[in-house]
């Protein structure tokens, strides 16, 4: 029998892991029903979330008529809104994410989108997940279902890192596309994307209710070990520059990751996202979870 494309890196113990996942998870996805998840914003939904006062033209049925009767003040009962809309993944497939042709940070990325969408359709959402570089690749929609894994499965385990980063011009895409999206995951190294990354994130702002940030790199990325004359080349432009690697030069390297790191986090707050380290060497079923949870997803 032959074998399917995805067994070389989403093994028996990954699914083992992504079964476990969706174990702890249980508990926070059964609160809400299946299908939906509560927003920040109100409207005329199950789930009680606060008063405010009567204005002419409001709706008499949603009155609070008992604190009115003891009060004699009339207050509106305001409810929270639910979604039908899809949770949204965006994959970043550029060159940086596997420079050199090692793949380490690009397979880690992949094995946090799919755990993501594992879990979100355990929990009863759908998922539109998309990869993207220099331009959006085809996007695949699930039902609300964890059978349909192995197809996400297979469709991850076809990509191939390669190209510039143009996050702004894809996420413009993305948002722009039939299916709405309530929650956005994006998972990138953030490289090559730091001016368009506040814009981007103002966009996917401005079509979902949460946007989260996963930050994936590898500890080459923060901290590489380098010596000596060296012709380094950037993945995505194949820009060359000559560098003799000191311990001053590493020394400067990592206060530069650093500041870079903490842009990256404090442009997502601006812009509403939550920010989530992920670095490559930190066990997936922690930062996914978290992850989730901090998005909304997960209501635990």
């Amino acid at each position: 029998m032959a074998t399917r494309p995805w067994t070389d890196f989403f093994d028996e113990e990954f699914l083992s892991r992504l079964e476990r996942l969706r174990l702890v998870a249980k508990y926070a996805t059964s609160r809400s029903r299946a299908g939906a998840r509560r927003t920040r914003r109100v409207g005329d939904g199950l789930e009680f979330a606060d008063h405010r006062a009567y204005a002419p033209g409001d709706d008499p049925r949603f009155i609070d008529w008992p604190y009115f009767a003891r009060m004699e003040r009339l207050l509106l009962r305001l409810f929270h809104e639910h979604s039908e809309a899809d949770v949204g993944i965006l994959l970043d497939c550029s060159a940086s994410m596997a420079p050199g042709g090692r793949t380490e940070k690009f397979n880690s990325a992949r094995r946090a989108a799919a755990a993501l969408a594992y879990v979100a359709m355990a929990g009863g959402e759908r998922v539109t997940m998309a990869a993207f570089a220099d331009e959006l690749r085809p996007t695949i929609r699930t039902a609300r279902s964890r059978g349909q894994i192995f197809r996400l499965l297979d469709r991850l385990a076809e990509l191939r890192p390669g190209g510039p980063t143009k996050l702004l011009a894809c996420v413009e895409q993305f948002v722009r596309r039939r299916e709405p999206v309530s929650t956005a995951l994006l998972i990138s190294d953030l490289l090559d994307c730091r001016d368009e990354l506040g814009d981007a994130l103002a966009r996917l702002k401005s079509a979902c209710s949460s946007v989260c940030v996963l930050h994936t790199y590898s500890p080459p990325d923060a901290a590489p070990s380098l010596a000596g004359p060296l012709l380094l080349e950037q993945a995505e432009t194949r820009g060359r520059l000559g560098l003799n690697v000191s311990d001053d030069v590493l020394s400067r390297y990592r206060s530069r990751w650093r500041h870079f790191a903490e842009l990256c986090r404090r442009t997502c707050m601006s812009r509403g996202a939550l920010y989530v380290p992920a670095p490559t060497d930190v066990p997936m079923d922690r930062g996914i979870l978290a992850a989730l949870r901090q998005a909304g997803v997960l209501q635990g």
